[in-house]
């Protein structure tokens, strides 16, 4: 091995033989932003000898980067882990409104060196960035595979919960973005999840640390809140004008009067998201969006039916499919092969309106 090697080796160790080194995980708290409502992770390195105090950030991405949405939808949106003052962190998501709780690791010198080893190889230029996936590598995720790394073992037992129940729970007071979160994602997320598995969301990663233990010792040596927010009292908008309150004002009013061109901008309308429900289940790739049983009821054949009623024609064959695909949807959700947003209910009405009212027009031919 050569010998300057060796010797930066050698005091990269004595540097971790001591109390110098002192290693914590950061939970930040939700934010209001689409990127942010799950929490983040992220991991601070306090060096007392060379004055320094850091913190590695395992979810960072560009904004200006080209073609930032289609890459995001496909896949291929390069995230990317940084470094920056703990004190710069601090002020960021003080301005958001947002805790950041922290939970210092009791770890010996052996446990401190490899960790923080991995941690610096994982920053270097050549490893620094990755494809993001919401359940398997994100910032929380990297966090708790560092950790396995050194030793720690978590529980696999199953919750009764599954991936889909986690993620709303978070987005109760976003009832929009809940709605469209549940319509781009398929059935996989409807499983039972696990204890390694639900640490996807750092609250859950926090909640399994502050149990875990590592050689017979608890991994967590001492717990505290970094910085203090006021608390945000406004109303949310989005919960008063719900999709499910909208949704069910427009099933009301179609029952008594859907006239041609809202039925033109509905079925063109269906007919569109089933083409983008489509696109993601075969191009993306986020495993996520695969296998997404929303596109049986937001059917892409409602797209070839807007021009028959453009032209106040009818087509039976269509027609019969479409009815089909709404009932086959309605048994789907009743035996929880895939569970829809509770929003999709008044959907199911509207759709029901509009396809019966179809069948009636080919009856009286």
């Amino acid at each position: 091995m050569n010998k300057t090697l060796l010797i930066i080796l050698l005091i990269s160790q004595l540097s971790y033989a001591n109390d110098n080194i002192e290693i914590s995980i950061l939970t930040c708290s939700v934010g209001q932003e689409v990127y942010s409502v799950f929490g983040h992770t992220a991991i601070r390195v306090i060096d007392k000898e060379n004055k320094t105090d850091q913190v590695y950030n395992f979810g960072m991405f560009d904004f200006n980067t080209p073609n930032f949405e289609y890459k995001y939808l496909k896949g291929k949106l390069k995230y990317h882990r940084g470094v920056q003052e703990t004190v710069n962190f601090l002020k960021i998501y003080t301005y958001e409104k947002r805790l950041v709780h922290e939970q210092k690791l009791d770890l010996t010198a052996d446990e401190k060196s490899e960790f923080l080893n991995r941690l610096k190889l994982l920053n270097q230029p050549e490893n620094r960035f990755y494809f993001y996936s919401f359940l398997d590598k994100n910032c929380s995720t990297e966090t708790r595979d560092l950790l396995k790394h050194i030793g720690v073992s978590f529980e696999n037992q199953e919750l009764n919960k599954s991936n889909r129940d986690l993620i709303n729970s978070y987005l109760q007071e976003m009832p929009w973005l809940k709605f469209g979160i549940n319509l781009v994602l398929g059935k996989s997320l409807d499983r039972n999840s696990n204890r390694n598995q639900s640490m996807f969301l750092p609250d859950y990663l926090q909640k399994e640390i502050g149990a875990a233990k590592l050689n017979g010792k608890n991994l967590i040596q001492s717990e505290k809140i970094l910085n203090s927010i006021e608390s945000n009292s406004n109303s949310n908008i989005q919960q008063i004008f719900s999709p499910l309150l909208i949704f069910s004002l427009l099933a009301v009013l179609f029952l008594f009067w859907f006239p041609k061109p809202a039925k033109i901008i509905a079925s063109f309308s269906f007919g569109i998201t089933g083409i983008f429900i489509l696109a993601l289940w075969l191009f993306s790739g986020h495993e996520e969006v695969k296998s997404n049983l929303n596109i049986l009821w937001c059917n892409p054949l409602y797209l070839i039916y807007t021009p028959f009623l453009a032209k106040n024609k009818t087509n039976k064959m269509l027609s019969i499919i479409l009815v089909a695909s709404l009932i086959i949807s309605i048994v789907v959700w009743l035996f929880k092969v895939q569970i829809f947003d509770i929003s999709i209910l008044p959907i199911f009405a509207i759709l029901g309106i509009f396809n019966l009212q179809e069948l009636r027009k080919i009856q009286k031919k």
